[in-house]
């Protein structure tokens, strides 16, 4: 936590998005996001059905609803086919949350622990929306419990941006793996908390080197805006591997370190 975070002269955010129990817009985010839910215009899925529930909407003034962070496509089309079915065109759901990219691009095991989506390139450039579904890993084991989204989540999403990147602006050569990003170096610096709120990721690459056959060096900077604003910046020093070379490097290491580790006869 930096000093502006908690000391900001900004005027209270609160003030331009607070409203009353009669709101007629409300986010919709994960359980895991329960605590942000004291704002009034944050609410979890099972909160709102309660509500709606003891106080059904007015068609003549809907309720509209977007989704937020923790709520994944599946959650969001239950949920709005549900509401849809019991209360017609009183419940109006806008946008969708954002597809996520394939785990695979992103180095993980599980779906859930994908953090990036509607990723997309430009030339040297790069972005996402941040994905977080509600059972991510991050999500489950944190325990501040407040309303923010914890920070190792903002690094780890920028360290999946920039991996789903460099296999996506550096083509290898035809019939080989997608260049590998092995990461070197790297310093974070937060200035705004971000909630569960659509987020935005965008990412740039510099050379910091000339290529060689096996790996390319680089230099990457990524940016987390919410609502207008920088939050926290990223720099990441790297290069992009060949595969087959990153792999060899770590086996010749691993091996070298068992022999030192290894105690004496």
């Amino acid at each position: 936590m930096t000093d502006d975070q908690t000391q900001s002269s900004e005027p209270n955010d609160d003030e331009s998005f607070h409203q009353d129990d009669d709101s007629l817009h409300q986010w919709v985010v994960g359980e895991s996001f329960q605590h942000a839910s004291v704002q009034p215009d944050f609410t979890t899925a099972s909160q709102l059905r309660d509500r709606l529930r003891r106080r059904p909407p007015d068609q003549d003034n809907p309720l509209r609803i977007r989704p937020g962070l923790g709520v994944d496509d599946t959650e969001w089309s239950d949920l709005t086919s549900e509401l849809l079915k019991a209360y017609g065109a009183a419940v109006l759901p806008e946008g969708r949350p954002p597809t996520a990219v394939p785990r695979h691009s992103v180095l993980k095991h599980s779906r859930d622990n994908v953090l990036i989506g509607d990723a997309h390139v430009e030339g040297d450039a790069f972005q996402a929306q941040l994905a977080v579904v509600n059972d991510t890993e991050m999500l489950r084991d944190h325990t501040a419990d407040q309303q923010h989204v914890p920070g190792m989540l903002l690094i780890e999403a920028s360290i999946q941006l920039v991996t789903w990147a460099v296999s996506e602006i550096w083509l290898p050569p035809a019939g080989h793996p997608p260049y590998y990003a092995v990461m070197h170096a790297s310093a974070f610096e937060f200035s705004r908390f971000v909630f569960p709120l659509p987020t935005l990721l965008t990412g740039t690459f510099t050379r910091t080197g000339p290529a060689e056959d096996d790996k390319i060096p680089l230099s990457a900077e990524v940016r987390v805006r919410q609502a207008g604003q920088e939050c926290s910046r990223v720099r990441i020093d790297l290069h992009a591997f060949r595969p087959a070379l990153v792999f060899a490097i770590e086996d010749g290491q691993a091996r070298r370190t068992l022999l030192r580790a290894t105690p004496a006869a």
